[in-house]
């Protein structure tokens, strides 16, 4: 009977099973060494165990486990020291011997921008707390207007920004050999065609400023665009629509038109007139449009002022607008009667004070209003929302549209591609061939819509952190609108700061 098998497991065997298990060899017998090699399921290490020889049998030797790794397709990433050391010492348990490389995953460029700048104002838009979860007192003006700043301005050798070259991926290895290699990583140049600017004489990874004028940062370098300086946008000037940054001295008239591809600075103020800019638009008067008029046909006519920018928006004060900024819109005193979208925030007011005021029209951001009175004693109806970027419903209608297009044009090559398929004699002048190409880049413009579209629906949902935070008083005829959820105030409140509570529901508190 083997003595080698635990007793309590002897005993709950039963006889005849026990007389079939084999006899312990004889103590004189010798017993030759042995060794079991594990391979990991992702062929990334092995190991082995080896036990003594008996009664003078023969040691496990080197050429044995070689031989067995050489059979398993063990072939590279041996560990030879620690092989050699584990033979030598005859007995060992799960000792590693052979080891793959992982790959080492690359980095892309990197473009570092070294323009001086005002201040990250998204930064600041973020609400601080203490760690107790007790309110700043400065809670309701993160954002101070005046960190906007005017138009930043650089001269020829100006260092603009600089590229750090890829590193590319290393590739590894599995203990069969068998190569592991990452995806290539993009050395990605500066981009083509940046105007007013140049590669420093000495450094090929450094873009300068070749000219004066206002920098316009983009994703893969910066363009210097030249400065124009105008006394006013009036009927001597006409409208104006160049690529670059316009400061006006004077007042931007009613009924003109401003579209540049940089910043716009008015000494004055912008009357209703229509301003687009590829940067900021920065006013240090106010931004005055008209009340609705009725013209000579009895027809009421919409005299707003009409701004777009890429940036943020700085006024002393807005009434009758139509404003949508990607950043941030900022008033010193009021937003009266207005339409304002902002990608960040709506700011009213100094900082710190309790002035600033949101009287009629619709204000929608997409991380917080702040400001000292929503609303007006005379129950104008005044719309608030955050939560949701304001832009979601136009690109949605745009997407939706381009949609329709698509099918169209698709529906209508499938239908020519089959009927010069099916009548052959009617291709000419290589039509077909056309035609499929021409779907064939049909559908690569649908998956990139698909690619949009998924996009847009993570876009469209509400941000849980979103508020609206007045510091004086709410009246009645405010609606407040947080993600998906609204409030109607039909009496007077005291300020107080609105969020979605952990029901759904609104909150002041």
């Amino acid at each position: 009977m083997p003595a080698d098998l635990p007793k309590d497991l002897l005993e709950g065997l039963p006889i005849d099973l026990l007389d079939g298990l084999p006899a312990d060899p004889p103590s004189d017998v010798p017993v030759d060494g042995r060794f079991h090699l594990y391979l990991d399921n992702d062929h990334m290490a092995a190991s082995i165990s080896i036990e003594p020889p008996l009664h003078g049998g023969a040691a496990v030797a080197e050429e044995q486990v070689r031989a067995e790794m050489t059979a398993r397709g063990v072939v590279a990433g041996i560990l030879d020291d620690a092989l050699r050391q584990v033979i030598e010492q005859g007995i060992g348990s799960y000792v590693c011997i052979a080891k793959g490389l992982e790959p080492t995953p690359g980095r892309p460029a990197v473009f570092t921008n070294l323009i001086e700048r005002p201040l990250d104002h998204h930064a600041q838009a973020a609400e601080d707390e203490d760690e107790d979860g007790d309110e700043d007192e400065d809670t309701y003006a993160r954002i101070d207007y005046r960190d906007l700043g005017n138009l930043i301005l650089v001269t020829p050798g100006v260092p603009l920004m600089r590229r750090t070259p890829a590193v590319p991926s290393i590739p590894g290895f599995d203990i069969t050999g068998k190569v592991i290699e990452l995806a290539p990583v993009k050395d990605q140049p500066f981009a083509d065609h940046l105007a007013g600017v140049a590669l420093a004489p000495d450094d090929p990874n450094l873009l300068i400023a070749a000219i004066s004028g206002a920098p316009k940062i983009m994703e893969h370098g910066v363009s210097v665009v030249a400065m124009v300086e105008v006394d006013a946008v009036n009927l001597d000037t006409g409208n104006i629509e160049f690529d670059g940054s316009l400061k006006v001295r004077g007042d931007i008239v009613a009924g003109m038109k401003v579209h540049v591809t940089g910043d716009v600075v008015v000494a004055g103020t912008i009357e209703a007139a229509d301003v687009h800019a590829g940067g900021n638009i920065t006013v240090n008067g106010g931004i005055v449009g008209m009340s609705d008029t009725v013209g000579a046909d009895g027809q009421e006519q919409s005299r707003a002022a009409r701004l777009v920018c890429e940036g943020s928006v700085k006024a002393r004060f807005i009434s009758h607008a139509q404003i949508d900024a990607r950043k941030m819109v900022a008033a010193e005193r009021e937003i009266r009667q207005s339409f304002v979208d902002a990608g960040d925030c709506v700011v009213v007011g100094p900082p710190g004070s309790l002035r600033g005021v949101i009287v009629g029209g619709r204000i929608r951001a997409m991380m917080s209003v702040q400001s000292g009175v929503l609303g007006s004693m005379s129950t104008v109806r005044t719309e608030v929302q955050v939560g949701l970027d304001p832009r979601t419903g136009a690109k949605a209608e745009i997407l939706k549209q381009k949609r329709t297009d698509l099918n169209e044009q698709k529906a209508k090559l499938e239908k020519l591609v089959l009927f010069l398929h099916a009548n052959p004699q009617k291709d000419v002048n290589n039509v077909g061939q056309r035609a499929r190409d021409t779907l064939k880049q049909t559908l690569v413009e649908m998956t990139a819509l698909a690619a949009q579209e998924e996009e847009l629906i993570k876009a469209m949902v509400p941000r849980p952190d979103a508020y609206v935070a007045v510091k004086k008083h709410i009246y009645s005829g405010v609606n407040a609108r947080i993600g998906n959820k609204a409030r109607e105030f039909r009496e007077d409140y005291p300020g107080g700061k609105l969020r979605q509570g952990h029901n759904g529901e609104i909150t002041v508190n």
